[in-house]
């Protein structure tokens, strides 16, 4: 039996058809994912998937015929090595030739092919390359290959969707314009439309990832029922842990969506220069495992990093060790909050399975200006935001509550308790946990990051301490420490 559904916004019908009964996919394996690098990298145990990305004039070489040569070289290859992939049809050098002969040309956009893309033909179009993908992918003997299919408009080049003003359509020989004149309110039908188009063709047996500002841009065309379990996944690019006004609101709404368990994500990283890679890369990666995300995607010069900077490979251990449990604090590995400033990108610290108590009332926000000034050594990951408790002060003090899902798991469980400090000066301070059990750490002023590690029975998190919390960071005596991180890991996890 099959289901032909059609969506209708404005002029678009995206039609697509697809089983009404089939076998959901299973989610890819959660942690680092390589995008943009060499296929030959993906074989570095701290890399879970890589990339395949086709040409849309590669593969459809004429209006009737396809190509899926590339595509299962490709998928072949990512099946030897024991890896995943995500699948991605590009038009980022040139439309098919034949395009032009069925839909009008509308210039160029930063050097990218313009098809007149809200001519009703140019979504039948897309229509008959999505569901050929999406048959194709289904039928391959490497389907449990596919990590998921990132959806791209395929509009102007892969991305680009807005026309400038002042464009002119040229239609083909014995063809004619489309009436209507490109708009705001065409695109975001557009978007919607070819989104929809990727969602129905591939779901539920391929996961699907569709690009975020469909719901975060374009009100009226937020369709928030299409996420959830087994739904589309959400995908963005260019995160950054660094101020940007415009992907904050893709942030924040994957962590609204996400961390709580409905949904997955994938997130590739921004490109571009940053100031103080090391500590750049690792608070970004913190940034994706606070807000949820499964599959964070790399760029392979990043990656390759980790072959001579041990920092790096310890920032990717850390995120496939963390990523995917965000809505399942019985079987985590363990839990942890990174301390950082209270206003920003995705305010507060960012955490997983635990939480700081009035983090602004009792410590002190300190960051180095997006990485300009490193806290404490510069070769460490660690430094571009921490906290800092203040003896002889209100700000004397900092308490650390565990999820209580988290904690019951841990009951017959031993753990570590990691307590990450800058050893600068040489002033003293102490960890507490459970009702009586101390420990005193006098600094030595060596100028590293160092951590803390104290074995502590799961049993011991009691929530004695004041306020129900559960761990302790004291000042003692006068001076200051600085704080980056408070991690309950449970052993054998």
């Amino acid at each position: 039996m099959l289901r032909r559904t059609c969506v209708i916004l404005g002029a678009f019908c995206a039609v697509a058809v697809m089983p009404a009964v089939a076998s959901a996919a299973t989610l890819p394996p959660a942690g680092i994912y390589q995008v943009w690098g060499k296929d030959a990298s993906v074989t570095k145990p701290y890399i879970k998937g890589g990339q395949i990305t086709v040409e849309w004039s590669a593969i459809q070489p004429t209006r009737s015929t396809f190509n899926w040569s590339s595509l299962d070289s490709k998928l072949a290859y990512f099946n030897s090595i024991g890896k995943v992939a995500t699948v991605q049809v590009n038009s980022t050098t040139a439309k098919p030739s034949w395009l032009f002969k069925a839909v009008s040309r509308c210039g160029a956009v930063k050097g990218q092919d313009a098809p007149q893309y809200w001519d009703p033909k140019y979504m039948a179009i897309q229509s008959d390359l999505v569901n050929a993908l999406a048959a194709h992918l289904k039928s391959s003997p490497y389907k449990s290959t596919v990590a998921l299919v990132r959806a791209s408009p395929n509009a102007i080049g892969t991305e680009l969707t807005d026309l400038p003003a002042g464009y002119t359509c040229v239609p083909a020989a014995g063809n004619k314009n489309f009436a209507a004149k490109w708009s705001k309110e065409i695109r975001n039908s557009y978007y919607y439309d070819v989104m929809n188009l990727y969602r129905q063709a591939l779901l539920p047996e391929i996961n699907v990832a569709l690009r975020v500002q469909l719901w975060t841009q374009w009100p009226g065309h937020s369709p928030t029922d299409w996420l959830g379990a087994g739904g589309a996944w959400m995908m963005g690019t260019a995160s950054d842990p660094d101020p940007d006004p415009v992907r904050d609101a893709f942030d924040l709404f994957a962590f609204n969506k996400v961390k709580n368990g409905t949904g997955n994500a994938y997130w590739e990283q921004k490109n571009g220069t940053k100031r103080h890679l090391v500590s750049w890369e690792y608070w970004r990666i913190l940034m994706e495992l606070h807000k949820g995300t499964r599959a964070i995607a790399v760029y392979g010069s990043d990656l390759a990093m980790a072959d001579t900077n041990p920092e790096f490979r310890k920032t990717f251990d850390f995120a496939n060790t963390y990523a995917g449990y965000q809505a399942d604090p019985g079987t985590s590995p363990g839990a942890w909050v990174a301390l950082r400033q209270g206003s920003g990108r995705l305010p507060g610290n960012y955490s997983l399975h635990m939480a700081q108590l009035n983090a602004d009332a009792t410590s002190v926000a300190v960051n180095s200006n997006s990485g300009a000034s490193p806290i404490g050594n510069p070769a460490q990951r660690y430094g571009r935001h921490a906290r800092q408790v203040v003896g002889g002060t209100a700000k004397d003090a900092m308490s650390f509550q565990l999820d209580p899902a988290f904690k019951a798991a841990i009951a017959t469980s031993e753990t570590t308790l990691k307590v990450y400090y800058l050893d600068a000066g040489n002033a003293s301070f102490e960890v507490r946990w459970g009702s009586d059990s101390a420990v005193t750490v006098d600094k030595t002023g060596s100028g590293d990051w160092r951590v803390l590690e104290i074995p502590v029975s799961g049993l011991a998190y009691t929530g004695a301490l004041a306020g129900g919390a559960d761990v302790k960071v004291s000042q003692l005596g006068t001076g200051s420490t600085n704080f980056h991180m408070v991690e309950v890991a449970v052993n054998g996890r």
